[in-house]
């Protein structure tokens, strides 16, 4: 029997992981994936205990689906040490991690959406500025954001990365580009439009800068998080038919 794991960060507090499991079932209606939800902050549905369940069901097969979009410390340190520890206490089982959701293809096509459906408000005064998380600790965020940001750039436009944390956080490298350029078009490479999305818009509009700003929506579960997580998916269970360790694919 095998089981699919989709692993949301949600909150301790508050009614977001009710909300998040709610889009996560919503994207998923229709399909017949044998999955359930686990977050890494809950007191109900923790990731440890949607792990322990599982196993007591039965199943011998388990396909861990972070709903990350880069590696970093959440990825590292709350899910793949973790794994090694699972994969000691459960020796009968085989567990294998998927990688995160923002390096698929995919989502390089979803920045493409949406730059194109701001067209109207990019022409060549405009900067185009991928903002995303970030992490303090591990520079994989940075790297995959700069090279997305790379991959958007033409000879017509220019797109730069961002994060809220780390070595490109907005308050460095926004600045500079708002000198440069009369207006800047934001795209807020997050899941949803929440609470850290609001906090960084507040954020920024405290720092004044002499430039207009017009922001995208966020991801927002939109459907295209569906085929990456069925790809990622695929990956995993190709992963388990070619081995009986712990596989990260």
């Amino acid at each position: 029997m095998q089981k699919t794991i989709l692993i949301v960060h949600g909150m301790r507090k508050g009614k977001l992981n009710e909300t998040l499991a709610h889009f996560v079932h919503e994207l998923f209606s229709g399909t017949y994936i044998d999955y359930d939800v686990a977050f890494l902050e809950s007191k109900e549905r923790s990731l440890d205990q949607v792990i322990d369940a599982t196993i007591q069901q039965g199943y011998r097969a388990v396909n861990l689906v972070p709903l990350l979009l880069f590696t970093a410390s959440h990825y590292y340190e709350d899910i793949a040490d973790q794994v090694q520890h699972w994969t000691a206490q459960y020796r009968h089982v085989r567990f294998v991690l998927a990688e995160p959701l923002g390096t698929h293809p995919a989502m390089a096509e979803w920045v493409s959406h949406q730059i194109a459906r701001y067209a109207h408000e990019v022409d060549e005064t405009t900067g185009i500025v991928i903002l995303a998380h970030g992490n303090a600790r591990f520079d994989e965020p940075d790297i995959a954001l700069t090279r997305l940001a790379k991959h958007h750039t033409t000879e017509q436009r220019q797109c730069y990365p961002s994060m809220v944390y780390g070595k490109l956080k907005f308050q460095e490298t926004l600045p500079p580009l708002a000198a440069q350029y009369e207006k800047l078009l934001i795209i807020p490479f997050f899941f949803y439009d929440g609470y850290l999305v609001n906090k960084t818009k507040r954020q920024i509009a405290e720092l004044a800068l002499p430039t207009e700003i017009t922001y995208t929506t966020a991801i927002n579960f939109d459907p295209v998080l569906k085929s990456i997580i069925l790809a990622r998916i695929a990956s995993c269970e190709e992963a388990h038919h070619v081995s009986d360790t712990v596989e990260l694919v």
